[in-house]
């Protein structure tokens, strides 16, 4: 838990808090007792200030981050992209952020976020290192080579 109180100060500064009293939509969680439910009501960004583009950046790259971080946590990969997913769905519907707006006119993700994304996973590059070799020895059953984590690390921000 600490590393993850980390994570979100290193990678996503400036966050405000403030309680939501009077939320009329409750986000709907695939994990029973979500840990991060109270994350995505209560954590508010300045998504006026940064911009939408930016908000989505740094949402995907926190979830990015957590999920490699899970798998460290000796979570499976169906657990990590359960709860990355989750937060990024509740971080998203929490700032009234539609996810179709990620999208340009030829449904590719927008430039701005795919380039401000990469960089901000890039920031975890040493978790997803330490997640890559379970990953793979839990999907084919085989231990993946020194290059092919070398590789995956370089490209897990894309």
């Amino acid at each position: 838990m600490k590393k993850l109180a980390l994570l979100f100060l290193f990678l996503f500064e400036p966050l405000a808090y403030s309680a939501t009293e009077n939320e009329t939509t409750k986000p709907k969680s695939q994990i029973l007792n979500n840990p991060f439910e109270r994350l995505g009501k209560e954590a508010k960004f300045n998504c006026k200030e940064f911009g939408e583009e930016s908000c989505f950046s740094r949402f995907i790259a926190m979830s990015a981050c957590v999920f490699a971080q899970s798998i460290n946590s000796d979570k499976t990969v169906k657990e990590s992209l359960d709860i990355a997913d989750d937060l990024f769905y509740l971080l998203a519907s929490g700032h009234g952020l539609d996810i179709k707006n990620i999208f340009d006119d030829k449904d590719l993700i927008k430039q701005d976020i795919r380039v401000e994304t990469i960089a901000r996973v890039n920031r975890c590059n040493e978790w997803a290192k330490e997640a890559i070799p379970k990953i793979v020895l839990e999907r084919t059953g085989k231990p993946a080579t020194p290059e092919f984590i070398e590789g995956a690390t370089r490209t897990f921000g894309m």
